[in-house]
């Protein structure tokens, strides 16, 4: 069997929370339909977690990854919210990339932090939507200075795709899924 694997790490919108599907399955179902590899995606998410967190686990996840090649990353929904700090997020974000190159990643996708639809959510006010975009310009320059990041935009993601301010939808999950696989054929 010729098979590719690849690892996805995130937190609850990689996790699939608040539906039964998860972006990695779909995405795995897409290149096993787009190419002729078997495609095995590992989804190794956690639920609230941040770019430091991913950070910390990275140690114990990373080494017994042998024959994983290609990552996906979809990380800051809980940084926005949280507030976290954009420089010490820009530094973890290139701190988990130079993990992943050492380890022998060859290519990571990493997402842009997806929109987020504020309508009196507690964790995620009006003001988290309006700081997203410097995030997503903190990984956009971190990916730009990697030697095996590219980034991913969700620019098909409507409000139809949430079932609240940041989780997806089945729909939501197969959008991101299919602009990961655009983005996995195109490198």
């Amino acid at each position: 069997m010729d098979y590719q694997k690849l690892v996805c790490w995130g937190d609850s919108q990689t996790f699939g929370a608040r539906s039964y599907g998860c972006y990695p399955v779909y995405l795995a179902k897409i290149l096993n339909g787009r190419t002729r590899y078997t495609w095995h995606a590992l989804n190794f998410s956690t639920n609230g977690h941040t770019a430091r967190d991913l950070w910390f686990r990275l140690s114990a996840e990373l080494p017994p990854l042998h024959d994983v090649h290609r990552a996906c990353i979809l990380i800051g929904a809980n940084d926005v919210a949280n507030g976290s700090p954009l420089d010490l997020f820009e530094e973890y974000y290139r701190q988990i990339l130079i993990a992943l190159h050492l380890h022998g990643i060859r290519v990571a996708h990493c997402g842009e932090i997806p929109p987020l639809w504020p309508d009196g959510h507690a964790f995620f006010p009006r003001e988290t939507e309006n700081r997203r975009d410097a995030y997503n310009q903190r990984i956009a320059e971190v990916v730009q200075e990697s030697d095996i990041a590219n980034l991913v935009r969700f620019e098909t993601l409507t409000a139809e795709d949430f079932t609240d301010p940041v989780h997806f939808t089945e729909s939501g999950n197969q959008r991101v899924a299919e602009a990961f696989a655009d983005a996995i054929l195109r490198h």
